[in-house]
């Protein structure tokens, strides 16, 4: 029974493990901070008429875009690469319509047509994550087709690859009709498959000749990856919560973040265990956690009648470090004589010098978890330095 429950145990490591990496990675394109003027205007843009008002937009050659069809070919190459073989020219006079259709039938989110050709794209907008309508996408069909549109494609555009389209309602038919023509493409994807981002809106802000035009397609496809790494970030917590629920899992993981928690505090008492019985110049080397956050502090290290200390901040993602002047020689010392005794200390030359309220002079260096020896020889190499000054 043990053997069983330790391999279960390895078990759900290991998926929280990839469903760890998963949500790194979703993090990892967070563009919330930069400006956008579509986070501005928040009440609109969860919406799915936001969404389709833009793409109709830009794919419209009579719109105020002054980019004529390039953005409509664009998407059209984009509905190529996955095996269709639409003729650009069969719609250079393409009407780009929102909403159009009828309470039978449903409106149509954009429709692309062309009375010249009899040729027509129907694009289903499901950025929002909205649920299909009984027989939706079959009904848009048959009204377009009816009109005597050739339909060259249905495009199914969900947020992500996870959202399919509902056709347990569909007759034998209506997959005969519509399978072929229809195209599923995510607003985004991070696997590298083809997706509105990477193969409209991107190639689109390059082709643009209008600097408002590009700006503003740039910072739509920067919403568009924020709203997928959202949605992304929810479809792995809740597998990450389903496998919580079985069995011992939660117990696991609270021990996993428990022993998280405790890791500061052994990073600190390392450090100080290897350096206190030796850390001249140094008197003593302390480690405590002040405000939940743990510390080591090298004390009283006095050169030419100036304290100097080295604190560094171990956390479970590496290691802050500051060397600098104690407060009480702080007013003692002045940026030129505490430059002028750096540069004799070749450790401190490829760090940070800044000035700063707790410490007037000090230098600040970064290293990650996995840089343990690099820290440790940093240590090393300061302290001899420091001590041939002494």
């Amino acid at each position: 029974m043990k053997n069983n429950k330790n391999m279960k145990e390895v078990e759900f490591l290991e998926k929280i493990k990839v469903y760890g990496k998963e949500y790194y990675s979703s993090k990892e394109d967070v563009t919330q901070d930069a400006f956008n003027i579509f986070h501005i205007i928040s009440d609109l843009w969860y919406r799915e008429n936001f969404h389709s008002d833009i793409i109709k937009f830009f794919l419209d050659p009579k719109e105020k875009h002054d980019c004529g069809v390039v953005f409509l070919n664009t998407f059209i190459q984009m509905l190529n690469s996955l095996g269709k073989d639409i003729k650009e020219t069969d719609y250079q006079d393409a009407e780009v319509l929102r909403e159009i259709g009828n309470n039978e039938c449903g409106y149509i989110d954009v429709l692309i047509k062309s009375e010249t050709t009899k040729k027509a794209i129907i694009i289903e907008n499901k950025i929002n994550n909205a649920v299909d309508m009984p027989r939706q996408i079959p009904r848009y069909y048959d009204y377009v087709t009816k009109k005597g549109y050739g339909v060259d494609a249905i495009v199914y555009l969900p947020l992500d690859m996870n959202k399919d389209p509902y056709k347990m309602d569909w007759s034998e038919e209506d997959k005969k009709n519509i399978d072929s023509v229809l195209v599923k493409i995510p607003a985004y994807d991070k696997s590298g498959k083809t997706n509105l981002v990477d193969d409209w809106l991107n190639p689109s802000i390059l082709l643009s000749n209008n600097i408002d035009v590009a700006s503003t397609l740039r910072q739509y496809s920067k919403l568009i990856t924020k709203l997928n790494n959202n949605i992304m970030d929810t479809i792995v917590l809740e597998k990450f919560y389903n496998e919580l629920l079985q069995g011992d899992n939660l117990k696991t993981a609270l021990s996993v973040r428990d022993m998280l928690n405790d890791l500061p505090q052994y990073m600190a008492m390392e450090i100080k265990g290897k350096y206190e019985k030796e850390c001249s110049p140094f008197s003593k080397v302390s480690a405590y956690s002040y405000r939940r956050e743990w510390q080591v502090v090298f004390e009283n290290g006095v050169i030419d009648g100036i304290e100097y200390q080295l604190w560094i901040y171990p956390t479970e993602e590496g290691y802050k470090v500051y060397f600098c002047v104690a407060d009480q020689s702080s007013k003692t010392i002045t940026e030129d004589s505490f430059g002028n005794f750096i540069q004799s200390v070749k450790s401190l030359h490829n760090y940070n010098f800044q000035i700063d309220e707790d410490h007037q002079f000090n230098y600040t260096a970064h290293f990650s978890f996995y840089e343990k020896t690099k820290l440790f020889d940093f240590i090393n190499n300061l302290l001899n330095e420091l001590c041939e000054n002494k």
